[in-house]
């Protein structure tokens, strides 16, 4: 026998790692493997859980809920080996009573955040911040109102006089030592002079343009 007509005795010997038994005892392997790390898991996400229904019980001023179990952590101290397949009944994922237990701590969890935030911002909110916050204040408390707002108030006092006026009416007159301030009627008359004499000026030079050029034509 041999060649390629001989037996193939190969997936019979116990040695090869692919015959039927080593890959059905790897396969069992891998899923106790992989409830073991689900199981681990779902303890401490329990754990977790709980820790932080406590917190907020406290916060609360609550009394918690359970009290430490000194004789359980005693008892699993003394254990001489580990049972790697402990639990795996107790701690089901899929048993519906372990779900609902977890959705009603997460929403008493959520029910005590809400409690507690709501307290904080009640306490923290005064009636005067209450009127800023509908919206009776444009700066709010204690706030300086901005440069543009300001203006905007100076205007409505002006009784809609421009800016150049504004101006104008802030400008004193020293004379004899003292500040007076000018009327509006006075600041109009001083500015049309002073359009007056700026138009004569330009007029009169035109016509020195205008001889200018004239003269140099005639040459």
């Amino acid at each position: 026998m041999g060649g390629h007509g001989g037996l193939n005795i190969l997936p019979q010997k116990r040695w090869n790692v692919y015959n039927y038994e080593n890959r059905e005892k790897v396969r069992k392997d891998e899923e106790a493997a992989a409830r073991e790390e689900q199981i681990k898991r779902e303890q401490s996400r329990k754990r977790d859980a709980e820790c932080r229904l406590e917190k907020l019980r406290q916060a609360k001023g609550l009394e918690p809920l359970t009290k430490p179990l000194a004789s359980s952590s005693t008892s699993e101290s003394d254990s001489k080996h580990i049972n790697l397949f402990d639990g795996i009944k107790i701690f089901d994922p899929i048993k519906p009573s372990e779900g609902e237990n977890r959705g009603g701590v997460y929403k008493e969890i959520k029910k005590l955040k809400r409690e507690v935030e709501k307290q904080k911002h009640k306490d923290a909110i005064t009636p005067e911040d209450e009127k800023y916050k509908l919206g009776y204040g444009i700066a709010g408390k204690g706030v300086k109102l901005p440069w543009y707002l300001e203006r905007r108030a100076n205007e409505g006092e002006s009784g809609g006089e421009s800016d150049e006026e504004v101006r104008e009416v802030k400008e004193v007159d020293t004379t004899n030592g003292k500040k007076k301030k000018k009327t509006l009627n006075e600041l109009r008359e001083e500015r049309l002079k002073r359009e007056k004499k700026e138009k004569e000026r330009e007029r009169e030079l035109l016509r020195e343009k205008t001889r200018r050029d004239g003269g140099f034509s005639r040459r």
